[in-house]
């Protein structure tokens, strides 16, 4: 068989069992515990140091969106905010790992139910470290044709086979429903849907990384696509999840309008990349 054959088989197995794994994972049983002191004391320095550097994120983006497009200005914008989104990540990612391993039974009606909690979390995670870094490199490497593409392009297409299996799990055979939190509130409705969107885009962006891999051609014109497409999916992402934070604990007395928070900031950012890709189109043709 050819080599290329041979790669294909390959991949798809990693994928499958990358994905098997991250399908297990929401219903395995962590009996592990840390102590109650620790785990708040870094809990808490992990939250505060997220939530900041989110914020600073958020304003750097705008700076980066505002500014002239490749310009010193745009890129110094552009290098701080990635670097502010890795600190945002990793912050998350000690915060999410002291809540897979604390016993944190009080905040969820089953074990099943925080695991799921921990998954959702997980993913969101995921795409914002894909969206941000991926973006980055279409701005900060200039070949058409990188390795980093293919990790990127399997990170995407796994996390979002993660959602899929995950989305009927959430919403119908043990429902997530988190109404009670005033950090995270959700229905099992909505937790289906925000998995499923989730798992759509990243689908979408990962065959792209993998098609562009395969090619190897790249015009400007499509690098500047990916760039924008992706980093907008990481500043979409984090001012989601601020307005989730800030404006669920207002909203928690009306279950009738929670659903906004979930699709009116995605939306608006979609909108905006589309305007945004139809200037540069335009001024490229002027």
């Amino acid at each position: 068989m050819p080599r290329k054959g041979n790669f294909l088989i390959g991949l798809c197995c990693l994928i499958l069992a990358a994905a098997l794994r991250l399908i297990l994972a929401p219903v395995q049983r962590i009996e592990a515990t840390v102590n109650l002191q620790t785990w708040i004391l870094y809990g808490s320095i992990s939250e505060h140091i997220h939530a900041v550097a989110a914020c600073v994120f958020l304003v750097l983006s705008i700076g980066a969106m505002v500014a002239r497009k490749a310009s010193k200005a745009h890129r110094l914008f552009g290098k701080l905010a990635i670097f502010s989104l890795v600190v945002a990540c990793v912050s998350a990612a000690v915060l999410l790992g002291y809540l897979a391993i604390q016993d944190t039974g009080y905040m969820y009606h089953s074990l099943v139910a925080r695991n799921e909690n921990m998954a959702l979390f997980l993913m969101l995670l995921s795409t914002g470290i894909y969206g941000g870094l991926s973006g980055y490199r279409w701005s900060a490497f200039s070949q058409s044709k990188h390795d980093i593409d293919l990790v990127f392009g399997l990170m995407a297409i796994t996390v979002s086979l993660f959602g899929i299996v995950m989305a009927p799990l959430i919403a119908f055979v043990d429902p997530l429903n988190t109404l009670n939190d005033s950090g995270f509130p959700l229905t099992p409705f909505m937790a289906g849907s925000l998995l499923i969107a989730q798992s759509f885009l990243l689908v979408l962006l990962g065959v792209d990384d993998l098609h562009s891999f395969r090619l190897g051609q790249v015009s400007h014109s499509q690098r500047i696509t990916k760039h924008v497409c992706r980093v907008m999916t990481a500043a979409g992402a984090a001012v989601t999840a601020v307005f989730i934070v800030h404006l669920g604990p207002v909203l928690m007395t009306n279950n009738q309008l929670l659903w906004t928070l979930y699709v009116i900031p995605p939306t608006a950012f979609a909108l905006l990349t589309a305007f945004l890709l139809s200037r540069y189109r335009l001024a490229q043709n002027q």
